[in-house]
């Protein structure tokens, strides 16, 4: 007797071309999970090693509200026997002295000088040259726009030159513009000596903070300085990890999963196919077995086993395909950002949660048709049942729950997206019998009698057909929701940013600014008004599970500039005055996770203290990961007395004359000038780019769902293999044929992508509406990805067509009228 394997793997490869696409369907399935999965746990280690290398071993730094301060400050701290390590900085803005027409703002440099460049509390990965103490460290960026090597020698304007001893790879310490349009608006830092950055500024003795690390939690050590210090111009404060005011990327996440959760959804809809036409084509295989003494779960098992080794085969070639896929996407991703970022591909736990899924889903899938083929009754084959009936009353009920499912489009929920899934699948069959009836004549014109059986045809197994078509429109809907998202999203932050901005321009200073600095910019022409920011920062604070973060408060007052939304700011500015407490932006309350109402701890200049939270406001500033309060209580209460920006309101946003005056004028002390135009394309940059990623991506799930449609007109052609060889006896030459399931393939395609445009234009429609998104995203088509919808659905559908009607054509008149 043959082994029971044996058995399932010679039924599963009966039919080669099936078993392929069902197997080629389960590997793009199974390496898009593998690469998406791989994709989300890369990205999380990219920003965690870029967190832990710009905190290094660090606990804890002094910092102060006057930029510098005299070193003998923290000597004490120096010399306590606890301390390991420390490690003083100084930050001075400079300009490099360079040839050719470069302005002031694209010369500009943030040099940071250390007392040790090899020093543990510094992690500086790098690529050329040596971290000797003698030279400046400058990233890869720098030198490859300034064509300096170690070695060569850079100028400063006014202070000296130094020679280049490293080049290190990108860090956040020094992260800089990696060519000159981006340098307009974002200054170039390096690394010097400290004791020669000090020469050069006359600045002796003074540092702008000091690391350090102790031996153990430091706790007593912390609260005992904190304590010293209070009410002087220095503080302390943790060092902590914690890069969301510079990093939103928390959509990513759901990016990753939605893809991984939309090719496994497909892959195992065309399993779902596969093996329940194989049980339908089967029963009466199964009723004789059953009547030679088999049992319901014998049955039952032999269809499991052939799902079994479907699954297995599919992810041991899925997966390594989709980790060589993951690779190519974190390196298509990271080209996104802004900055030249390096990474180590995390794939081993991915690997490890794609193999189980890999194994898993198609089997999932195939319950249903594996508890059908043990259900099959030894009668069946005897019975011939009248369907009709019993169809037509299926998709009546079809239609009618779909089109109640449907109604959720008015329903602000996040159920609903699923729910209009759901009801667009099951209203398929009735778009699908529509679009037959009305393309029946343009087919006929196109391809004589051919057309017009292909229409036929697809009526005689509406279900499959409708659900293959089905499929791929909700592939293409949600990709068409999420190229609306990347579409939208930067006009909305863009109004965003403008409401909540403060002014036209902010002007950031090293220095605390005088009321002669003031009234000398209010001089401006261009300038109309000038307004003063204060902003504490960096302050750590705790989440309401304890967890230390960090992020600035920024001073707000009811006559001041608008810095983030809300319906009754009146309201909110009084509260603010009644006592000491804090507004928090979204995303600082949302990782806060506590109630309004409640207390947030802070480690202010004052020492530890508890605000209350009085409510959560929509702002553009560090993208809501920040918390505002009341200018007196900012400076008397929490402790920071000065301030370092400026925003101004101009009276030409367009003349960039005023940032050449500005730096011009106050060039010795600024550190930062930043428009409103800068933020906004600082912002919106990578999200721009991310619409290149949405079209590979619409590709790739167009493509998946098209193997589907090749499955389905392949079950097709061959259920109706005497039908076919009739047809060839009565005249149809080959032509005829191919033509036939040419045209039944363009139009499962064309109803998939009709079907898909319509659904995404439905669910971007419900997501501009909702309340949820506050407003995020407008109500706008994606038209460049709906074009390359059309087209790929289209041409995607006609080559998995072409596929099963050069089986069709191939069918010997002979044999195919002895089978029937």
């Amino acid at each position: 007797m043959l082994n029971i394997w044996r058995i399932s793997w010679r039924n599963v490869t009966q039919n080669k071309k099936r078993f392929f696409f069902t197997l080629l369907a389960i590997i793009l399935g199974t390496s898009f999970l593998t690469s998406m999965l791989i994709a989300d746990k890369t990205t999380n280690d990219v920003f965690d090693y870029y967190e832990q290398m710009y905190v290094a071993n660090a606990d804890y730094w002094v910092l102060s509200d006057e930029h510098t301060y005299p070193e003998n400050m923290v000597s004490s701290i120096q010399k306590d026997p606890a301390v390991t390590h420390t490690l003083l900085a100084l930050d001075k803005q400079a300009f490099f002295k360079l040839e050719g027409d470069h302005s002031l703002n694209e010369r500009s440099v943030r040099i940071t000088g250390v007392n040790d460049q090899n020093s543990p509390l510094l992690e500086l990965p790098v690529i050329e040259g040596s971290l000797d103490n003698e030279g400046i460290v400058i990233p890869d960026a720098v030198a490859n726009l300034l064509g300096v090597g170690v070695g060569d020698w850079v100028e400063f304007t006014n202070m000296g030159e130094a020679k280049v001893s490293a080049i290190v790879e990108y860090t956040q310490l020094l992260a800089s513009p990696s060519n000159w349009e981006r340098a307009e608006s974002t200054s170039f830092r390096i690394m010097a000596p400290l004791e020669m950055l000090r020469e050069w500024t006359g600045k002796n003795d003074e540092i702008s903070y000091m690391r350090f690390q102790v031996k153990g939690d430091g706790t007593k050590l912390f609260h005992s300085f904190q304590q010293k210090f209070s009410g002087a111009s220095v503080y302390i404060e943790p060092v902590v990890a914690d890069d969301l005011q510079s990093n939103d990327i928390g959509g990513l996440y759901t990016f990753f999963y939605l893809i991984a959760g939309l090719s496994m959804f497909i892959s195992g809809f065309i399993v779902f196919n596969m093996i329940y036409t194989s049980v339908i084509e089967r029963k009466k295989e199964f009723a004789i077995m059953k009547s030679l003494g088999y049992t319901q779960s014998s049955v039952s098992k032999l269809v499991l086993i052939e799902m079994i080794l479907l699954a297995l085969i599919g992810t041991i070639v899925g997966v390594p395909i989709g980790i060589w896929l993951g690779d190519l996407f974190m390196k298509a991703l990271l080209s996104v950002f802004e900055f030249d970022m390096v990474y180590t591909l995390n794939w081993k736990l991915p690997t490890m949660m794609a193999i189980i899924i890999g194994l898993l889903f198609p089997v999932v899938f195939s319950l249903f048709p594996i508890y059908s083929a043990g259900k099959t009754s030894i009668l069946l084959s005897l019975k011939m049942p009248n369907k009709t009936d019993t169809s037509s009353r299926w998709y009546l009920l079809r239609a009618i729950v779909g089109a109640i499912l449907l109604c959720f489009v008015f329903i602000d929920h996040p159920v609903s997206y699923a729910a209009i899934l759901i009801g667009v699948i099951l209203l398929f069959p009735l778009l699908l019998s529509g679009l037959s009836k009305m393309i029946k004549p343009i087919f006929k014109s196109l391809f004589n009698y051919p057309g017009t059986m292909a229409t036929k045809n697809l009526l005689q197994q509406l279900n499959r057909n409708a659900n293959t078509a089905a499929i791929l429109a909700v592939g293409i809907s949600v990709i068409l929701l999420l190229g609306a998202a990347v579409e939208s999203a930067p006009e909305e932050y863009e109004k965003e940013i403008r409401n909540t901005y403060g002014g036209d321009m902010r002007v950031t200073s090293e220095v605390p600014w005088s009321s002669e600095d003031i009234a000398k910019i209010s001089s401006y022409n261009a300038v109309t008004s000038v307004e003063m920011l204060t902003e504490a920062t960096p302050i750590t604070w705790e989440t309401s599970n304890g967890r230390s973060r960090q992020f600035s408060v920024i001073s707000v007052s009811e006559n001041g500039p608008s810095l983030f939304a809300e319906h009754r700011e009146n309201d909110v500015y009084k509260k603010l005055k009644q006592k000491p407490s804090v507004l928090l932006g979204e995303r600082a309350f949302e990782e806060w996770g506590g109630n309004v109402g409640q207390s947030i701890l802070m480690n202010t200049p004052n020492g530890e203290q508890r605000f209350e939270v009085i409510g959560v406001v929509k702002t553009s500033h560090y993208s809501g990961y920040v918390a505002f309060m009341d200018q007196v209580y900012l400076n008397d209460d929490f402790g920071w007395k000065n301030s370092f920006d400026l925003l101004l309101s101009l009276n030409n946003k367009a003349d960039d004359s005023i940032r050449d005056q500005l730096w011009s004028d106050f060039g010795e002390h600024i550190s930062k000038v930043q428009t409103v135009e800068d933020e906004i394309e600082s912002t919106t940059s990578a999200i721009s780019g991310m619409n290149k990623l949405i079209l590979i991506l619409l590709f790739m799930i167009i493509g998946l769902a098209s193997i589907g449609t090749a499955n389905t007109l392949l079950m097709n052609t061959l259920e109706r293999i005497p039908e076919i060889g009739t047809m060839r006896a009565l005249g149809f030459t080959k032509q005829q044929v191919t033509n036939m399931i040419l045209a039944e393939g363009m139009l499962i395609g064309f109803s998939g992508v009709i079907g898909g445009i319509v659904t995404g234009i439905i669910l971007i429609y419900a997501t501009s509406k909702s309340q949820l998104m506050e407003g995020f995203m407008s109500f706008q088509l994606p038209f460049s990805n709906m074009i390359s919808a059309i087209i790929a659905g289209v041409l995607l559908s006609l080559c998995a067509a072409c596929i099963s009607s050069k089986s069709a054509s191939r069918i010997d008149i002979q044999s195919s009228l002895k089978e029937g």
